[in-house]
């Protein structure tokens, strides 16, 4: 595994009883919900969506995911969900994580591959010229 990257974009998450398996720890489908609510936080503090649920001419489309599992937690925890965008391409970009514990401790890293897509004819479409000036910049820093 790679080294983890804090990312600037940050999210806080208190962990849940509820979050947790029958082996005390937080169960490994849980952080992919946590990772999502961090993607949509994000999305919507870099204007990528409009988030009052009107339906949408275009948006993301998770189309992969991939976690690497680092350490195990359990509850009473916080997480510090961390977010950058890694690359892009004209119709695509992923979205990096790593999620780190009150210790410093990184516990999740990841990312996620989005696909802009066309609601309305159904397939892959553009993103915006200001998203990829947006991207563009998080991707030279994080790839430095």
């Amino acid at each position: 595994m790679a080294k983890p990257i804090r990312f600037d974009h940050t999210y806080n998450i208190s962990i849940a009883w509820g979050d947790m398996d029958a082996f005390g720890h937080v169960n490994n489908v849980v952080y992919v919900k946590y990772f999502e609510t961090a993607r949509a936080n994000f999305f919507t503090d870099l204007s990528v969506w409009n988030t009052n649920l009107k339906t949408l001419i275009s948006g993301p489309i998770l189309t992969h995911l991939e976690l690497d599992y680092r350490k195990q937690v359990s509850y009473p925890a916080d997480l510090e969900i961390t977010l950058g965008i890694t690359s892009f391409s004209t119709r695509s970009f992923d979205v990096s994580t790593s999620m780190w514990d009150k210790d410093g401790h990184c516990v999740i890293s990841g990312f996620a591959k989005i696909v802009w897509f066309d609601f309305e004819n159904g397939r892959p479409t553009s993103i915006t010229e200001s998203m990829k000036a947006t991207f563009q910049k998080m991707v030279e820093k994080y790839n430095a």
